[in-house]
């Protein structure tokens, strides 16, 4: 729940949006006859769009659909920039907090972007081929405005004015009054007022963002569409609402899978926005939620589709289903794409006991790179604490894994000639506490890292030959790491991962080209789990560098199909998301954009 602060200044910077023009894409200004036509695009991240254009190819690839890939290209294959449709795009971040207004003639990127609204993206929504196709339709110029925020639902952030305060379902409050101290969920019986307020504020926060832009567009239409002849004028000519996941799996306000407050809601929400913007009949387009395809969340799908079939709606608003257009080919790769991550991201996996997994099948293409081998190799290692303030951390946070000043004469202990002898020896894995995850346990350790929170470990060994097409690190870290290769850094991970596995960083040609014949020196800095509300300390740390022949590559390419297929790979090359953003899909969006532009178009006849 965002706070009431957070609200306000939501609402304090909803005017004062950065507006900036993608000059790149605006037209040379022709003349056209009759009133702009004005359609409002809104809802939540699917109608942010986040679908690569990189997944355009996947059109072309479906007889179906091949020809509206025509439609959003040229013929030298670069997007479509659309003559006579603009473009006023309002997004920001989740909160609203930093607005912007992205401007130009309609082509690809404007999808999301979250980070740089005013800017020219890389992806795609609905607005592509909405616009694309009701350009071939229409002789008038067009003017799409467009307002998309992720994570808003329509039952507070986009609440509509008519529908009144948010009020939880009976069935919601009767638990909460079972559990006045809190439990399950439940807020405690002080906090609960706190909780009303917050929800109070937040309510309606983004409906109103979207009808004052809007309203302000509408004030000087000839600063976003260089076409509009005041003369000539502006007709409200379509609404599409495309939102809905995040009333989806809101079970505190639709308990048991009861979505007839959503379409209350969304009836309200029709009214109100006709009202607002004075066009009472305005034509509206539900997009009908279709995540997971048809058969699914049919529930919701009926409560968002509800009030097209409303008597005050009976002709001017319709639902369009965005479920057939669900793409079951992506569906059944995604997760065998995981599977497949999940092996190639990983060197080596452990056994229950913590040892080294010597019979998982995708190991043995690498090879271990120099002598002596990884297991029989000593190291030296020291353990430091931070000496100076500004390296000490006085709370639990993500800075757990930092660089710090090291004590006098140790800061260049990573290189080649450095002097290790005084430093503790011996094998890895070296570590400390007890690692219990995923039914793999580690608890004993060859080297035992000590009391300082930080590691610092070298290792040399010797390499007869470089006969290898790629290279890459196998890595067992519970936190954070810096890795060296003979005075080099060559990889850096600055976060945490509680995956008791040796990870799988394949190395580019700027960092192997470190890698020589004779002898080389391998050193790695780590920190352990660090927080003083806890006393409980688990690490452990060990590392070698692996070559695969391009002879093995092909051999493990091929063992790899039957955990993803070529057939999976063609499918997931249409996919650039997760899929309750359509997987990102620009196969999807296109075919949505289409239908929401007939829909409107067919209410006009």
């Amino acid at each position: 729940m965002r706070n009431t602060l957070r609200c306000m200044v939501a609402l304090s910077l909803m005017a004062n949006a950065t507006v900036a023009e993608d000059a790149s894409v605006v037209k040379p200004q022709k003349k056209f006859k009759g009133p702009v036509k004005v359609f409002i695009l809104a809802g939540q991240s699917n109608m942010e769009g986040h679908a690569e254009i990189s997944t355009f190819d996947y059109i072309g690839k479906d007889p179906l659909t091949a020809p509206l890939l025509k439609e959003m290209r040229n013929p030298d294959g670069t997007p479509r920039v659309c003559d006579k449709v603009w473009m006023s795009y309002l997004t920001g971040p989740y909160d609203g907090s930093a607005n912007g207004e992205g401007l130009g003639n309609l082509t690809a990127g404007f999808g999301a972007r979250d980070d740089q609204p005013a800017k020219l993206c890389s992806k795609i929504g609905p607005e592509f081929t909405f616009g694309i196709t009701m350009e071939k339709e229409l002789k008038e110029p067009i003017l799409i405005i467009k307002t998309a925020w992720g994570g808003r639902s329509l039952n507070t952030e986009f609440r509509p004015p008519s529908a009144g305060p948010y009020k939880l379902p009976k069935a919601i409050q009767d638990v909460w009054d079972q559990y006045p101290q809190g439990a399950h969920g439940v807020p405690k019986l002080a906090d609960r007022k706190k909780w009303q307020d917050e929800k109070d504020a937040a309510s309606g926060v983004f409906y109103r963002m979207m009808v004052a832009h809007v309203k302000k567009v509408l004030a000087d239409p000839k600063r976003v569409c260089p076409a509009y002849d005041p003369k000539q004028g502006y007709e409200l000519a379509g609404f599409v609402w495309l939102q809905g996941f995040n009333d989806l799996v809101d079970g505190t306000t639709y308990p048991n899978e009861n979505y007839d407050e959503y379409a209350r809601l969304l009836a309200h929400f029709i009214r109100d926005v006709r009202k607002d913007l004075s066009a009472p009949k305005m034509p509206f387009v539900i997009g009908v939620l279709g995540v997971d395809g048809e058969g699914k969340n049919v529930n919701f799908r009926k409560a968002m589709a509800a009030p097209a079939a409303m008597p005050e709606f009976k002709g001017n608003v319709v639902a369009v289903e965005t479920a057939p257009f669900w793409d079951r080919a992506i569906e059944a790769a995604e997760p065998k794409q995981g599977e497949y991550n999940n092996i190639v991201g990983t060197a080596h996996t452990l056994k229950q006991d913590g040892t080294l997994d010597t019979e998982r099948k995708w190991d043995h293409y690498w090879k271990p790179i120099g002598k002596p081998l990884p297991g029989e190799r000593t190291w030296r290692f020291v353990t430091v604490d931070p000496i100076e303030k500004k390296d000490k951390m006085e709370q639990y946070d993500g800075r757990r894994f930092r660089d710090i000043t090291l004590p006098a004469g140790m800061e260049k202990w990573h290189m080649p000639n450095f002097d290790d002898s005084k430093w503790a020896s011996g094998k890895a894995p070296i570590g400390k506490g007890i690692w219990d995850h995923s039914g793999i346990k580690l608890d004993t350790f060859s080297s035992i890292w000590g009391k300082g929170e930080f590691l610092l470990m070298r290792t040399t060994f010797e390499v007869e030959n470089l006969n290898y097409d790629s290279y890459r690190i196998a890595i067992l870290a519970r936190q954070g790491f810096r890795v060296y290769l003979n005075g080099h850094e060559i990889h850096t991970y600055i976060w945490w991962q509680d995956k008791p596995q040796y990870g799988s960083i394949v190395l580019e040609n700027e960092q192997i080209k470190h890698l020589k014949k004779g002898k080389n020196v391998l050193a790695v800095y780590a920190n352990d789990e660090y927080s003083p509300e806890s006393p409980q300390h688990y690490a452990a740390l060990d590392v070698w560098i692996e070559g695969i022949t391009k002879g093995d590559q092909k051999k493990l390419d091929l063992a790899l199909e039957e955990v993803l297929s070529p057939k999976d790979r063609e499918a997931l090359k249409g996919a650039s998301n997760g899929g309750y953003h359509y997987f990102g899909s620009a196969k999807i969006l296109a075919q949505m954009g289409k239908a929401f532009a007939e829909a409107i178009l067919n209410l006009k006849k």
